[in-house]
């Protein structure tokens, strides 16, 4: 009898195929195809990802009645229906699941990977063919060993693992169709004055858009207090460097203590040194990525979303370049064959020296992490290939792998050495401090330059005087906290327990595309729409938006996953819970509905970092309403505005204009359904609607600068 294997994506259906023999491809329609290894009577069948969804029953299908309630109370308000568009792939499931008296389950070794396979796909399967032997292939690769390997190995379904992602499934859909219903039918009057249809609720982006705003009130409140440094500019060979005095800073109520100082010591000219001593410090390589760790790092690094990053990673994956990158270990099994991978290196073009000396010097055992899992390796890269290589399929997976694979190799590098030289200076009897910190090896540093810190050349004296340039009063106020960005909001999320490794950078994503966030600058701010559903519910659903609540749901979802729970037992104690948060909602919701008709929008966004060119004393505010977008100066005695393009997706550089010294704008929209950005300054293109950036004659858009050609 044959074997049935079933893959979540085309391209790991390919690769199982090809690893496990001579393979027949059989077209189905455009986009599926099944993999046949006639040696071996095995049919491979690739899905689209999730083939089935949960979806309100039809008696449900009203937003309004029943009442939205009823979703939690009743259990047959959500049931799993097929996707649009999947009929073929559960057609060919079903044909290939009768003549086969074993199936194999190899869909992505993670949770939702579980849940596809043995929720979605295996009920079809056992519909035609009760009795069929079920396997699971747990694959932390796509090579062809390790799938050889795992195809000799094959292991007992993990049903906890799929139970987990079910439960999931059905909790979201529950508080999430009620929730949103009833949300959306109590704010319906101001929801329609920003022109959405529905306001989406959700018990981890809900809780997320909740912690976004609290960090842009902290911003909005923040009142700056004043501090004061005394300084000095110390002069050594020609190189001038900072001393600070020892109490650095002084607060309002030491300003007059600060002034006295400062008066005492302004015209000396001469220090004395009364220490200088130095300490070596090493620097230990870093640990081993799993993938939170692994979306910090490319989202520091290379400044893009944590969406963008994890889609990165998973086609690297796809395309047989790295392990599988959803992972919670970042500690290796002692078995792992490092020393293979290194040995690859050694014909990389810019690696290649470092990978010979790893192995010169036997460094083949790499740093430990805090975790071992049990669920795959660390995310390693499999492959040397030059940045050059055909294999990418972007820029971006080049950058992307690139630094995988230093920090891979940074992992059995040495220690880096440093030198912290500490200085202490008398200024009359005022002491000041200075200190530098310095490279004496590289270690594991020249292979992740990404990882330095900041060094300073040491500082040879010789003697005890020091000549002073001059001696600084520096008056500063304390500056708000920053706005979140992508790497941010990880470490936030994952602190908060919002989310998995695998959903956090989607939940993100949501919000920006529910229109509740902005991503402008790398960083994060809240919409006028999320700032007003925020508002709205925090005085009524405060425990809801706390995270408190997802992080009990998350505690018994690895309940599930561990055996300790069932699946009905978790989801109807999270259901009876969130009825009586909704009841909460349902009994203080006339507050809302009191506050409605006087509630007035503000439909301004971020300021421009360049003052109003007319008046040239405040920044621009950004309108966006009644589908016209323009900038007006935020002092109201002014009135001047600049209008903007009606269509792409505008967002504010870091640059000005070299020709009027205002701020530069990146546009983005589909064109040709392809994406397409031009750029431009509003105060140019106001004087002339020809006047794009890629017009300029002098000057150049460059790394998102403005440059001279």
């Amino acid at each position: 009898m044959a074997t049935l294997i079933i893959t979540e994506k085309k391209k790991a259906a390919e690769a199982i195929a090809n690893a496990l023999g001579t393979t027949t491809t059989v077209k189905i329609t455009k986009s599926l195809n099944i993999y046949v290894i006639s040696s071996k009577n095995l049919y491979v069948i690739p899905l689209r990802g999730h083939i089935l969804e949960y979806r309100n029953t039809d008696i449900y299908k009203s937003w309004t009645n029943p009442p939205p309630r009823e979703i939690l109370t009743n259990s047959n308000s959500i049931k799993k229906f097929q996707i649009s568009g999947l009929g073929p792939y559960i057609k060919v499931v079903k044909e290939y699941g009768k003549i086969c008296n074993h199936c194999i389950i190899a869909t992505d070794a993670d949770i939702e990977g579980c849940t596809i396979g043995l929720f979605d796909a295996l009920p079809f399967v056992r519909q035609v063919n009760p009795n069929i032997k079920v396997s699971q292939l747990w694959l932390s690769s796509l090579q062809k060993d390790e799938i050889i390997n795992k195809f000799n190995n094959l292991i007992i379904p993990k049903y906890s693992w799929g139970e987990s992602g079910e439960a999931r499934a059905i909790i979201d859909a529950i508080i999430g169709f009620s929730a949103t219903r009833e949300v959306t039918n109590t704010l319906r009057p101001l929801l329609n004055k920003f022109r959405v249809r529905f306001t989406s609720i959700g018990r981890v982006q809900t809780s997320l858009l909740y912690l976004i705003y609290l960090r842009d009130q902290e911003i909005l409140n923040f009142i700056p207090k004043p501090y004061f440094l005394i300084d000095a500019d110390l002069i050594h060979t020609n190189v001038v460097f900072k001393a600070h005095h020892h109490l650095n800073p002084f607060n309002k109520d030491q300003e007059v203590k600060a002034r006295q100082i400062f008066q005492k010591i302004r015209n000396e000219k001469i220090g004395k040194i009364i220490d200088n001593s130095k300490k070596v410090i090493r620097r230990s390589p870093p640990t081993p990525l799993n993938t939170s760790k692994a979306l910090v790092l490319l989202t520091k690094n290379l400044r893009i979303s944590a969406n963008l990053a994890m889609r990165t990673m998973n086609a690297l994956y796809l395309n047989q370049i790295i392990s599988y990158p959803r992972t919670d270990s970042d500690v290796y099994k002692l078995d792992f064959k490092h020393k293979e991978i290194i040995q690859k290196f050694t014909l990389h073009p810019h690696f290649k020296n470092y990978a010979l000396n790893l192995l010169k010097n036997k460094r083949v055992n790499p740093t430990k992490g805090k975790k071992d899992m049990g669920d795959h390796p660390p995310i390693t890269p499999l492959e040397s290939l030059d940045i050059n290589s055909s294999r990418f399929e972007n820029s971006l997976q080049k950058r992307v792998y690139d630094l995988l694979a230093r920090h891979y190799l940074a992992l059995f590098g040495e220690d880096a050495q440093e030198s912290k030289q500490f200085l202490k200076i008398l200024i009359k009897d005022e002491q000041f401090n200075a200190q530098f910190v310095s490279l004496i090896s590289s270690g594991f540093l020249e292979i992740a330059p990404f990882l330095k810190p900041k060094y300073e050349e040491e500082i040879q004296i010789i003697g005890d005087k020091i000549p002073i340039k001059e001696i600084l009063f520096i008056k500063k106020e304390t500056q708000p906290p920053p706005r979140y960005t992508d790497t941010s909001l990880l470490k936030l999320m994952e602190k908060n327990h919002l989310g998995t490794k695998s959903t956090r950078p989607v939940i993100i994503k949501l919000l920006q595309t529910r229109e509740l966030t902005e991503r402008i600058q790398y960083h994060y701010h809240i919409t006028n729409l999320g700032k007003f559903i925020i508002e709205n519910l925090i005085e009524i659903w405060l425990p809801f938006l706390k995270p408190d609540f997802t992080k009990k749901v998350e505690g018994k979802l690895e309940e599930i996953k561990n055996k300790k729970k069932n699946i009905k037992e978790v989801v109807d104690e999270i259901r009876m819970e969130f009825l009586q948060l909704f009841d909460k909602f349902l009994i203080n919701k006339h507050k809302l509905v009191s506050k409605i008709n006087n509630y007035k929008i503000d439909y301004t966004i971020p300021l421009t970092s360049s003052n109003c060119p007319f008046c040239n004393k405040n920044p621009m505010k950004f309108i966006n309403i009644k589908n016209k977008r323009f900038l007006v100066c935020s002092d109201d005695n002014c009135k001047q505005f600049l209008s903007l393009p009606k269509n792409g997706k505008l967002q504010l550089l870091d640059s000005i204009c070299s020709i009027c010294n205002f701020n530069i704008f990146k546009i983005t929209l589909m064109k040709y359904k392809k994406p397409y950005t031009y750029y431009l300054c509003p105060k140019c293109w106001n004087e002339d609607r020809s006047n794009f950036c890629s017009n300029c004659k002098e000057f150049k858009i460059y790394k998102g600068q403005c440059t001279k050609k």
